[in-house]
């Protein structure tokens, strides 16, 4: 017998679910499907008749959905996947091999390599695009998806979080509070399929959202990754320095006098903060490493 799994389905009045929950069973076989829902009551006591768990989504946003599904799921390996039947659902049973063999803690179904036709236009890829280049660059993982609706995680993985208030950016808060805490985030490709019933009820603006993401990346960039940021400014100010510093030397150079004292003062401190930004940025790196392993503990 293998792990018990639970797959968690966020829905606000989608008529997919119905023919979703039937696949699944199909795909997993014994399989705990929970379904967080925001609808109206008659909907409610359909998704009932299906014997999936039902409850009541209490706070607004889908990764909230998802937190709430998960804290009440009892499987060993948990799984969550769109109300909108968009993502192909065989990408759950790939993700959970991952898990098992003991490859990866998360696994994200990336659907960029398989989009049906008008399923996601161009500035939703573009976006998409740049997030998940932000987040692999910083995480040191590849993600071409870090927006997608389907993903498996190790329990362990998620206990780690599971007290954690989801912030508002879909499925990237389970991708970025796992990958910072030194869990390791794989890919699997998926089919991503037109919506066939309905629209989208993730956000009124997709260009708010995607600011959001990005902005929350930067915050965890500068908290948990704090040499890239701090050495990087630190390797700017000293260039700048140098480049401030060659100009002085090149001029006593040609007239043989030290006239310049105030650019050269500048240069010197400029190399110095500089110098002090990247000490500063490795202390912290050492700090956050150690943070790290603690938390995994």
């Amino acid at each position: 017998m293998g792990p018990k799994i639970s797959v968690v389905i966020p829905t606000i009045e989608e008529e997919s679910v119905f023919g979703l929950i039937r696949r699944i069973r199909k795909l997993l076989g014994n399989v705990e499907i929970i379904v967080v829902d925001k609808s109206g009551e008659a909907y409610y006591k359909r998704l009932k008749a299906t014997g999936a768990v039902v409850i009541r989504q209490k706070d607004r946003g889908v990764e909230n959905a998802v937190m709430q599904g998960l804290r009440h799921a009892h499987g060993e390996i948990l799984a969550s996947t769109d109300g909108d039947d968009t993502h192909d659902i065989s990408g759950i049973a790939a993700g959970v091999r991952l898990v098992q063999e003991g490859k990866a803690e998360l696994v994200l179904g990336n659907r960029m390599h398989h989009l049906e036709e008008g399923s996601m236009n161009g500035y939703l890829r573009f976006g998409n695009a740049m997030l998940s280049k932000m987040f692999s660059t910083f995480y040191k993982a590849h993600i071409d998806d870090v927006l997608t609706g389907l993903f498996v995680v190790k329990r362990e993985a998620f206990d780690s979080i599971r007290d954690v208030d989801p912030y508002r950016a879909g499925i990237a808060f389970f991708a970025i509070e796992l990958a910072r805490r030194g869990y390791r985030v794989r890919q699997v490709d998926i089919k991503y399929y037109k919506r066939r019933q309905g629209e989208s009820k993730l956000t009124r603006s997709k260009l708010a959202y995607g600011i959001n993401v990005a902005s929350h990346l930067m915050r965890q960039l500068r908290d948990y990754s704090p040499l890239l940021v701090f050495g990087g400014i630190g390797v700017l100010v000293i260039i700048a320095g140098l480049v401030v510093g060659v100009g002085v030397l090149l001029q006593y150079l040609h007239s043989g006098t030290f006239t310049l004292t105030g650019r050269a003062l500048l240069a010197f401190l400029l190399v110095v903060v500089g110098f002090l930004f990247f000490v500063a940025g490795l202390i912290l790196d050492v700090l956050v490493e150690i943070e790290k392993k603690l938390m995994k503990m």
